[in-house]
């Protein structure tokens, strides 16, 4: 795991010093080049896992004529290396994956080598004779890799903020994606908040001609295809994303994700580590422990958190309204603490086996369409707090059950309200970029799509990579092996699985008897009391009337309806602050 960065610009950039080292703290590396179109700047800050020592150092560079920064791990390295050996005759000189992927994309090519790696990842390899710069995101979208093309220059990198670090761009708001941003607490790859600069979409890469600029932009593999091969035993995905050369761990909530992480690595010489929370899932972790005698050491959730939430703001690079984000770094520091910098998370179980309550209504939406009917008074008077909202969401996304009212079914602002904050014609964008994405799909996969490529690759993984690097921390996910995830997704529409059949009796056969069904939990955040007690809105409203980003006068009627009714505003009010702490912590600038 490490953190890459690198440049075309018309003048050379040099670095002197490490300026990714909480993702790489263990060394750094620097190569500089010229060609046709500029001068190439290569860097990579790297955390030591696989091949120790000098071994590891990069950009990578066995050969004058290829140049890899890589962020990542190769989990089928050795049976790829073995491959390289018989068919090609390579002649290894480390134990690192990083030369074993370096010698397949020179023997194999990109696309044959995509096609046979298993692994998280994000890189760029240069080829100095044919002058080509290609970035690849691996297939799932685990590791995070962002870029700017604009007029005479090119920047890439694992983290945004090393783009305005350097000083070869400033950070500017790109209002087209405000609208989604609100609606989702999160953009959708390929688009973020700063103009100018994109994700890398999961299973895509980008060709840059080094002679002359131009860019040819591939999806190399989709989540969508065909699956080619027999899944695996998720067992065996678990111990082979156990490889490493330094001490491994694994998160242990007591969901049904996590306790598979569990059951699987039992043999193993693991220390498991649990962030105390629900009291149902603490108990299956209980018996797991005396089950197998694990060794699993307790966190107790810190009862403040906002000063550190704000730390992690700008550690996420883009705004990502969700606390879940400090206890993702809690573990990982204390993970860290604990000499532990590879983790095993179950993240991933709900996108690939329907796990969410959404989902279960878009199996059964046809049953209760009629919902939609009932009128918001009945609503008002039936029901208060969480249970008032999710109704309202069921109510309003039966009302129209299309993908691009699916966030509908999880929004915290409705379409009317985002349309009050930013203007009424955001939705036509956003239901455009959303009827493209699902333009190849039909039925039920569209959504389930949509949760892979935006809550999944745009949200849920982004935080997790960017909350434990912040704590130099590798987490591994192995329910996303991507043999595993094609295979489950596959089936993931079909009615018989909504719920999480599949993983809950896989879990069930790895358990017998000691199975028992649980309440699905997590770690409850202070929102509510951050948002009634911390934050000075005065200040917020101040920020946004100065920049005229927002209409403040619906935030104010927000922050006056908090005594009164602080379920209903709560988090609509942390989506307002977390973007006012994105804004200010980059200082970002307003478009002209």
């Amino acid at each position: 795991m490490c953190g890459i960065f690198g440049c075309l610009t018309p003048r050379q950039v040099h670095i002197d010093c490490n300026i990714l080292p909480h993702r790489g703290p263990d060394d750094w590396g620097v190569q500089y080049n010229d060609f046709p179109a500029g001068a190439l700047t290569l860097f990579q800050s790297r955390l030591s896992i696989i091949g120790l020592g000098e071994q590891g150092h990069q950009p990578f560079a066995k050969y004058r004529r290829y140049l890899l920064a890589y962020n990542g791990e190769i989990y089928n390295y050795r049976d790829i290396r073995g491959n390289l050996e018989t068919e090609c005759r390579v002649n290894f000189e480390t134990g690192t994956d990083t030369e074993v992927l370096y010698e397949a994309l020179i023997h194999w090519g990109v696309d044959n080598t995509l096609e046979r790696v298993n692994g998280m990842f994000a890189f760029a390899v240069v080829d100095i004779e044919a002058k080509t710069l290609t970035l690849v995101r691996d297939h799932i979208g685990i590791k995070p890799l962002y870029y700017s093309i604009t007029g005479d220059q090119i920047l890439f990198g694992s983290e945004v903020k090393t783009f305005f670090d350097l000083g070869l761009m400033e950070p500017a708001l790109d209002r087209a994606y405000l609208g989604e941003y609100l609606s989702n607490c999160w953009v959708y790859e390929p688009d973020t908040l700063f103009r100018n600069v994109k994700k890398l979409e999961a299973g895509c890469y980008l060709r840059v001609d080094l002679s002359d600029r131009t860019f040819q932009h591939r999806r190399y593999w989709d989540i969508m295809s065909v699956p080619e091969e027999a899944m695996p035993d998720v067992a065996d995905a678990v111990k082979l994303q156990t490889i490493s050369d330094v001490p491994v761990g694994a998160y242990l909530s007591g969901g049904v994700d996590s306790s598979i992480m569990a059951c699987c690595l039992k043999d193993s010489d693991i220390m498991f580590l649990n962030l105390q929370a629900g009291k149902s899932e603490s108990k299956r972790v209980k018996d797991l422990e005396q089950l197998y005698n694990l060794h699993i050491e307790r966190l107790l959730p810190e009862p403040d958190g906002l000063e550190l939430y704000n730390g992690l703001v700008r550690q996420m690079d883009e705004p990502i309204a969700d606390p879940a984000v400090v206890p993702a770094y809690l573990l990982a520091k204390r993970s860290r603490d604990l000499g532990r910098v590879v983790m095993i998370s179950g993240m991933g179980g709900d996108e690939i086996d329907a796990g969410y309550t959404r989902h279960r209504i878009l199996h059964y939406h046809d049953r209760i369409r009629w919902l939609r009917w009932v009128p918001d008074f009945l609503i008002r008077g039936i029901s208060r707090g969480k249970r008032r909202r999710d109704l309202r969401r069921l109510k309003a996304f039966l009302d129209r059950p299309v993908p691009e009212n699916y966030f509908s079914l999880t929004y915290y602002m409705t379409r009317d309200e985002v349309g009050k904050l930013v203007g009424p014609h955001w939705y036509e964008s956003y239901e455009r970029k959303i009827r493209e994405m699902c333009s190849h799909l039909s039925g039920l996969k569209r959504y389930f799509y949509l949760d892979m490529r935006g809550f999944l690759a745009s949200h849920n993984l982004i935080y997790m990579d960017k909350a434990s690097m912040a704590a130099s921390v590798e987490v591994r996910v192995p329910l996303l092996d991507r043999y595993v995830a094609q295979s489950m997704f596959a089936e993931v529409d079909e009615p018989q699985h909504a719920g999480k059949r599949r993983l809950k009796a896989y879990l069930q056969s790895l358990l017998g008897d000691g199975y028992v069904e649980l309440k699905k939990e997590g770690f409850t955040y202070p929102v509510d009391r951050w948002v009634q007690e911390e934050i000075q809105w005065p200040e917020v409203i101040s920020f946004f009337r100065e920049r005229n980003v927002l209409n403040t006068e619906v935030v104010e009627s927000w922050v006056n309806t908090i005594p009164n009714d602080i379920d209903a505003v709560s988090m609509k009010l942390w989506t307002v602050y977390t973007l006012y702490v994105w804004m200010r912590e980059f200082n970002v600038l307003m478009e002209a």
